[in-house]
């Protein structure tokens, strides 16, 4: 049965792109004196002990253990007859959770501040949904030296749309488009040459948000780019904006979706669907959830322990909201519920930088909206961990695991069961490195 034409997504996920270059480019950076360092020592992956710890390894929760980390990588995980090694970190009412992931954003013109301020808010990883030029560039110089005071990032580059398609119509000069299913193996040939880590495809014509239509990919299209990204071992993610187009990205052997959709009703089955088929869907609420009525950013501007790590532009733009009417949101709670009740793989992501978002913050905010639709706490922390490495293929993190790469977070309380616990970061560390959490002034 075909679903209810009325089950839409409300997200103008693609066009991030050009938000990012308007709302990143001028933004005003800090002078070194207006920044105060955490009490955090940057340095050389050394040894530590983290001692009497709850450990969320990504998939679990252990209490009472103890985590040794040397040269970059989890050396020993234990209990307290582990004799420690290097700088002693008291545990105890703490909980120290695998690196966050933001798998969906689009990263604006000042990478490094960026990717900076990401990694300060617990989020050691970004997955870039789609970016080209100077940008592109920059993002692939941060993957390939991965610098330990930023997050690391992997990229789309330019994803695959027809011409005049999303996001063209956005402007900043023409980029490669497809429209015949019979190019598209030169297509990602072409783009894995310039540097994307992955192929995104843009099946949507925008028609959903209340726009005048724009072209789209073919289904023959969509089908023949994501097998011609499975012939390079390539992840083929596709932005859809409806049920309907959901399912045939599904149909067509996406590997995973760029947003969940809302509306009135979703069919039922869907969330089967997508965990029979081994889809990842990256729901991207933080931005869903504003075309509803229902924006969090201005919540996340009032907490206490996010705020300060934020600078003056991001704090604006957690402010900020798309003018538009509300619309009909009971789908996106009933989405979530089927996506967790079938066991589908649920990848958080927050499509930052749209209004009322902020990188690293927002990821926060995603997280306790998963709870508020019924996910369980550790249910939300696997989406952020070792699902979202698991989806993206990153087999060195997500868990704090013997062997793995110690990009870790240490917060106050317990987040298993508060979600609102990940905020309260008492140390970030990315390959064993302690991260500069950088303080700005209050307003």
């Amino acid at each position: 049965m075909s679903p209810p034409r009325h089950s839409r997504v409300l997200v103008l996920a693609a066009c991030v792109a050009a938000l990012a270059a308007v709302g990143c480019r001028h933004a005003p950076q800090p002078t070194p004196s207006a920044i105060t360092p955490s009490t955090s020592t940057a340095g050389s992956p050394g040894s530590f002990t983290v001692r009497d710890v709850r450990l969320f390894d990504g998939e679990r929760v252990t209490e009472h253990s103890t985590v040794i980390v040397a040269n970059g990588r989890i050396a020993r995980i234990g209990g307290g007859d582990i004799a420690p090694a290097g700088r002693e970190i008291d545990g105890s009412g703490r909980t120290l959770l695998p690196g966050l992931v933001d798998a969906h954003v689009h990263v604006g013109d000042d990478v490094d501040a960026i990717l900076r301020q990401a990694a300060s808010l617990g989020v050691t990883t970004m997955v870039d949904m789609w970016n080209r030029g100077e940008r592109f560039t920059a993002l692939k110089r941060a993957r390939d030296t991965d610098p330990p005071h930023l997050a690391a990032i992997l990229t789309a580059g330019t994803g695959a749309t027809a011409t005049g398609g999303h996001p063209s119509q956005m402007g900043g000069g023409p980029f490669p488009t497809i429209d015949d299913p019979a190019e598209a193996q030169a297509f990602v040939d072409a783009r894995i040459a310039e540097g994307s880590d992955f192929l995104k495809i843009v099946y949507d014509d925008l028609r959903s948000l209340g726009f005048p239509a724009r072209p789209t990919v073919s289904r023959e299209t969509l089908a023949a780019l994501v097998q011609a990204a499975h012939r390079r071992g390539k992840l083929a993610v596709v932005h859809i904006s409806t049920e309907a187009q959901a399912r045939e990205a599904i149909a067509a052997g996406a590997d995973g979706l760029a947003h969940l959709f809302a509306g009135e009703t979703v069919a039922p089955g869907f969330g089967e669907l997508a965990a029979r088929q081994g889809v990842f869907v990256v729901p991207t609420l933080s931005v869903l959830e504003t075309f509803c009525g229902r924006p969090n950013g201005t919540a996340l501007l009032a907490d206490p322990d996010l705020k300060p790590f934020l600078g003056p532009m991001w704090r604006q733009r957690l402010g900020a909201s798309f003018e538009r009417p509300a619309q009909p949101c009971a789908a996106i709670g009933d989405g979530m519920r089927q996506l967790a009740a079938a066991g589908a793989s649920v990848v958080a992501g927050t499509d930052a930088p749209n209004p009322g978002t902020a990188y690293g913050a927002s990821l926060h905010g995603e997280l306790a909206l998963y709870v508020s639709h019924g996910m369980t706490p550790v249910q939300a922390l696997v989406s952020a961990t070792s699902a979202a490495a698991r989806a993206f293929r990153l087999a060195d993190r997500g868990l704090v695991r013997e062997g793995m790469r110690a990009d870790l977070v240490l917060v106050e309380g317990d987040p298993t069961t508060d979600i609102l616990a990940t905020r309260r970061i008492v140390e970030v560390w990315k390959a064993g490195v302690p991260v500069e959490r950088r303080r700005f002034p209050a307003e």
